[in-house]
């Protein structure tokens, strides 16, 4: 990977730019599945290990493919509390946390993820040559080194909860949260009232989701932080993304079915631009 490829994205991200990738679940070959999502525009990949199987020697092709190509790989890991920091230290370049609802809980991500001052992450600088990007141990000051890494990872507490919503302010407070990723199916979940006859495009678009859509998005752009979403058919994720947010998760990738999933990507992109 280049240098700074996840600071630029980040910095792109801040600045407003719609930026596109898609959930990775298991199968297929990873070079193969970066390489064509790469070709098809996307700026980052996010490994799926909070609802599939992904065993480590996966996310380790990943890791390597992702640098390789100059691809930001994030994960979504299986717990908000899970220890993921042997992930990150191999070169996974940040975090989207689910079910967290509280500013301690997010506060553990902040802690675990990054090196002091921001965090307390212990240090395995030095053990993959993926996490500061092949730089020169012997020739780079050792604080630089911790201080690109810090630049280069990304935090996204999941927002899938009216709790979360509730403390969304508090969680934005923390330096090294990049912002949040709506998780709309678990959030609607969580509002209650459920309509037992709707189907899955119908339960995220009913009009008081789409009221909490808009106030985190209120939130988001208020706190100066990354709005990001995803779980909807092309032309409701266009009107997401129009109304501000600019993290777009736009579909899932199961055993390298990237073929199947072009049309959606592409019709994505041109309903966004």
């Amino acid at each position: 990977m280049g240098l700074n490829t996840t600071y630029n994205l980040k910095k792109k991200l801040a600045a407003g730019g719609k930026v596109f990738g898609q959930l990775i679940g298991p199968g297929g070959e990873p070079k193969k599945i970066v390489k064509a999502l790469k070709d098809l525009g996307d700026e980052f990949l996010m490994l799926e290990t909070e609802h599939s199987l992904m065993n480590k020697e996966t996310v380790w092709e990943y890791v390597r493919a992702c640098h390789e190509m100059d691809m930001t790989l994030l994960m979504r890991t299986e717990d908000k509390a899970a220890y993921y920091r042997c992930y990150l230290d191999a070169g996974v370049n940040g975090l989207m946390l689910p079910l967290v609802n509280t500013a301690a809980e997010a506060a553990h991500a902040v802690d675990m993820s990054y090196f002091p001052p921001i965090g307390h992450r212990g240090t395995g600088i030095g053990l993959s040559p993926y996490l500061i990007d092949s730089q020169d141990l012997t020739k780079v000051p050792f604080r630089s080194l911790m201080d690109y890494v810090n630049n280069n990872t990304m935090c996204f507490p999941q927002t899938e909860s009216l709790e979360n919503i509730n403390n969304l302010h508090h969680i934005f407070s923390l330096e090294g949260v990049t912002g949040t990723i709506v998780g709309p199916f678990d959030l609607s979940l969580s509002m209650g009232a459920l309509n037992p006859k709707a189907v899955a495009a119908e339960v995220v678009t009913a009009p008081a989701v789409e009221e909490k859509l808009k106030q985190i998005l209120q939130i988001c752009q208020k706190a100066g932080k990354v709005a990001g979403i995803g779980g909807f058919v092309p032309e409701t994720l266009a009107k997401w993304a129009k109304a501000g947010y600019n993290l777009l998760l736009v579909g899932y990738v199961l055993n390298g079915n990237v073929e199947a999933l072009r049309p959606t990507i592409e019709r994505s992109r041109q309903l966004i631009g």
